[in-house]
């Protein structure tokens, strides 16, 4: 049977396939380790002659000069992309993430992660392609297996040979990471603080028992490794691919800190003790230097298009010969420079090493459904409109019949339409009215009518997309909400001022709280997870609410303007990760889901609808 790797009905395309969170966070724990060891040197000298000391275990896997003699080796396969396309002055790094557990008998272990790291010191960028460890492919030797069997049958130098024959790519260098050095780097660290989601849960074999609660925390350790490699839900591993997405983005600013310098001796030595490289210690500091400036819009995850099959009983990813090209070609292809600007506001909180300020309306933007910008003043003198609410908002239906008005129009009945779960704002029309229609349309920014006989006037629907221009909008309180009683008790037991959703993209329901504690470094401070959850799939928008207001999730962005309150958008990718904004001493913000299934204008409305709780 083979199918279409899929989500939300989409084509899924294998970013990292199987394990790209695993491979996205071992290119943070490289590079932040690199840009380390770069730290080091500026702090002291004579440190270079320390830290090459420090670094000499890395070299000594015992099949060094078998594993030489493969790098070396002119790769010729998938018809010579890599000598084709790849221009001077690059390097091409296989990294791998390997986990050997005691008392289980095995010589290498398993390579959970592959990955091709391409430096361009020339072009001045880097680009990641990961190979998914399910990848059925010919192991030179050994026949048809998956990817990953290379490391457990040959180690280093089989995987090398096995990934160069099935890419083409001309490897240069390679790095092997032990998952041993991510659980103890993160807790040498004091943890990285992640916003979980949800809670994720799986009782397995012994060493697979998960059990991690929602909410921002420092994950640490073994909660750490369960969070980016949970795969027991309905994301399967594009699921785990996000978790660790959102690791890697955290741990990338976190382990930058300053404090971090102080604990360099005890990292390095965790290096010394997990990671296996042919590297040299010029050549890391070498690309500390380079690292260290490089922007992040001159790093780029390279997509590799696939299927699943099962195969002989077993479930294979399957890439043809021309994605593979692709991907190959995308992989030496520098990123297109990003020229949007971050803004911060004029008093600097909001974070730093940016300026300047921006303002904008709830709803503005964006051209599918009604936004505020999107109205237009039009004559409707002579017009009867009948209103109908049907996105449950209380006040809504006023504030439209009140804007109609203002144009002259006569407004009818005023009431609720037949179901509160509308998604797009419709106008229905008596079938002699079509041009009245067309007017009404424009006045509210839609373009969506039906002819239908049995209305007597035009008639307009208000669906979730509504957005009423601001100077008509009623205004809300918690009374007028669904969840009014939620989060009362949560205003109350937690002890925290509160803001609830007035608006929720179509499709969320309110799924969980949880009121606990977050850990830090001026001790536990208060906090609130609420969980929205899309349909019965696994993706999840969240609010958080939290007096540990100098938390990274404070991080810089695009910052609006709205009603006197400053929100922060944090985009990823051209995807909003969160938008954060801070009153009465409490830091909120909402998050996206792992897919970011809500784009940039529902993030933005779901922020800035949101109502105090008294």
């Amino acid at each position: 049977m083979s199918t279409d790797l899929r989500l939300n009905n989409k084509p899924y395309t294998v970013y990292a396939a199987e394990r790209r969170s695993g491979r996205r966070w071992l290119r943070v724990l490289v590079m932040s380790v690199v840009l380390l060891f770069g730290l080091v040197l500026a702090a002291a000298g004579g440190t270079y002659l320390w830290l090459n000391w420090k670094m000499a275990p890395t070299h000594q896997d015992p099949n060094a000069l078998t594993i030489d003699s493969i790098l070396h080796a002119t790769t010729s396969s998938a018809g010579g992309t890599a000598t084709t396309l790849e221009p001077p002055n690059t390097q091409n790094i296989l990294v791998l993430g390997s986990d050997n557990r005691e008392n289980e008998g095995e010589k290498y272990g398993r390579s959970d992660t592959l990955m091709v790291v391409h430096i361009d010191r020339e072009q001045d960028f880097v680009s990641i392609l990961s190979i998914p460890r399910d990848l059925r492919v010919e192991i030179p030797g050994h026949g048809v297996q998956k990817i990953n069997a290379a490391y457990a049958i040959g180690g280093t130098a089989l995987s090398i040979e096995a990934v160069q024959q099935a890419t083409g790519i001309d490897l240069d260098h390679y790095v092997n990471i032990d998952f041993d050095a991510f659980r103890q780097l993160t807790t040498e660290l004091g943890g990285i603080y992640v916003d979980v989601d949800r809670r994720y849960y799986y009782k397995g074999l012994d060493y697979e028992i998960i059990d991690l609660q929602p909410g921002y925390q420092a994950l640490m350790g073994e909660n750490a490794l369960d969070y980016v490699r949970f795969r027991h839900d309905g994301n399967n591993d594009f699921g785990r691919i996000q978790r660790q997405q959102r690791f890697l983005r955290a741990a990338k600013e976190q382990i930058s800190k300053l404090d971090a310098v102080v604990k360099i001796p005890s990292i390095v030595d965790l290096v010394a003790q997990n990671v296996k490289t042919d590297l040299t210690t010029a050549q890391v500091l070498r690309l500390a230097l380079w690292g260290a400036r490089l922007g992040g819009g001159r790093i780029e995850q390279v997509d590799l298009e696939a299927t699943t099959a099962d195969i002989g009983g077993a479930s294979y990813v399957l890439v043809s010969d021309a994605a593979m090209k692709r991907a190959v070609q995308d992989l030496f292809t520098p990123p297109e420079a990003t020229t949007r600007a971050t803004t911060t506001t004029s008093t600097g909180e909001q974070g730093a090493g940016s300026a300047g300020t921006s303002s904008t309306e709830a709803g503005s933007g964006g051209t599918a459904g009604t936004t505020a910008t999107s109205l237009e003043k039009v004559d409707l003198t002579g017009i009867t409109v009948d209103i109908r609410n049907g996105n449950g908002r209380s006040g809504e239906a006023a504030a439209a019949a009140s804007w109609l008005r203002s144009m002259g129009a006569k407004v009818g009945t005023v009431g609720d339409a037949s179901s509160f779960d509308v998604a797009n704002t419709r106008i229905v029309y008596p079938s002699d009215h079509k041009g009245a229609a067309k007017l009404v349309g424009r006045a509210v920014g839609i373009t969506r009518l039906n002819a239908d006989s049995s209305v007597v006037n035009v008639s307009l629907v208000l669906g979730k997309d509504f957005v009423p221009p601001t100077s008509f909008k009623g205004v809300l309180t918690i009374d007028d909400l669904p969840d009014k009683g939620e989060y009362k008790a949560l205003r109350t037991l937690s002890g925290l001022p509160m803001v609830a959703p007035s608006y929720l993209p179509d499709g969320y329901k309110r799924k969980d709280s949880r009121m606990y504690e977050i850990d830090t470094g001026d001790g536990p401070k208060k906090a609130v997870k609420v969980i929205y959850r899309y349909g019965n799939e696994d993706q999840y928008l969240g609010l958080m609410a939290t007096a540990f207001t100098d938390a990274p999730a404070a991080a810089a962005g695009e910052t609006l303007t709205v009603g006197g309150t400053v929100y922060t958008v944090v985009s990823f990718g051209g995807k909003v990760d969160h938008i954060w904004w801070k009153r009465d001493g409490v830091l909120f913000w909402v998050s996206n889901t792992l897919s970011s299934l809500v784009d940039r204008e529902e993030m933005l409305k779901v922020a800035t609808g949101m109502v105090p709780v008294p």
